[in-house]
């Protein structure tokens, strides 16, 4: 039995992928190409490494065993492709980023990145937390910088520090300060919806006084959920960070509380299967950009 490394890039890039045609599109190769290596390399072991069915191809638990393995070698050809080649980290890697750290964060880090390694290239999707940890579990991201993820074994989860958030509205929508659940139980509160970090942080401060908010107002968007909160249509708890300039402005006022709600700690989560020198190299220039830019809490 000796997969080829053809077979084994045809297995890697389909599980990455989730499908036959992304994975064709990635190797420059049509789809029957493509199937017929992942059906020859099913036909040497003697097992399906993934389950047929669904919009988007599940590994088998062979499969998934199979995959770190895979993973390992084809980074270590890859490695001694680029040290020929002198490139020291170079290809496409699709990142996952939190609203907030993408306003604050993404120009820097691109510039960063482009002078550090100009042979990267990061395909940007942007979402709340909860929707990005899952797509780094469904291999549709390869790593993202989230809010207080679950956390799942498959993952490597690396904290990389705090972000500031308070609770803040219109000038003269909430009359006192300091704030409570109690005056804040019939104020509407702008939130993104279950199950995100935010929404957890603003229910569980309420519910810590035996308090649930009486007007909830869901929004995916904290950068939209922000505009809201400025023309005065709700009080949210927001990052500081985000909304510097609208405080600045007064457009908005921050609230102090009575007591703090549970702190948004910010984290990168990738795949334990799928680190590589290209992953390490991004994720090193974002932490980079995050110490300089103050971006989060000391």
């Amino acid at each position: 039995m000796r997969p080829t490394i053809a077979q084994l890039e045809a297995f890697y890039w389909i599980a990455r992928l989730g499908s036959v045609k992304e994975a064709a599109r990635h190797l420059n190769l049509a789809q029957p190409t493509v199937s017929l290596r992942l059906q020859d390399l099913e036909d040497q072991f003697q097992r399906q490494l993934f389950e047929r069915g669904g919009r988007r191809l599940a590994l088998t638990s062979f499969g998934e065993a199979m995959m770190p393995r895979t993973a390992a070698l084809l980074h270590e050809l890859t490695g001694i492709r680029t040290m020929a080649e002198g490139t020291a980290v170079a290809g496409v890697l699709r990142v996952g980023l939190s609203e907030t750290f993408a306003q604050v964060c993404l120009p820097h880090c691109l510039r960063r990145l482009a002078e550090d390694y100009p042979a990267a290239e990061l395909d940007i999707t942007i979402g709340t937390s909860a929707a990005l940890e899952q797509d780094v579990l469904d291999r549709a991201l390869d790593l993202a910088f989230v809010i207080n993820p679950v956390g799942d074994p498959k993952l490597a989860v690396i904290q990389l520090g705090i972000q500031d958030v308070t609770w803040a509205a219109a000038p003269g929508l909430v009359a006192s300060s300091p704030v409570t659940p109690a005056i804040l139980e019939n104020v509407p509160i702008i939130t993104n919806p279950h199950p995100s970090p935010m929404y957890r942080q603003i229910i569980d401060w309420f519910r810590e006084d035996g308090i649930e908010p009486a007007r909830l107002r869901r929004c995916t968007s904290v950068t939209v959920a922000t505009e809201l909160v400025c023309n005065g249509l709700g009080a949210s708890l927001l990052p500081v960070k985000l909304i510097e300039r609208d405080l600045e402005a007064g457009r908005l006022v921050q609230l102090k509380a009575m007591r703090a709600a549970a702190p948004s700690r910010l984290y990168c989560i990738y795949r334990f299967a799928d680190q590589n020198r290209l992953v390490e190299g991004v994720v090193g220039v974002f932490r980079k950009v995050i110490v300089e830019s103050n971006f989060l809490k000391a």
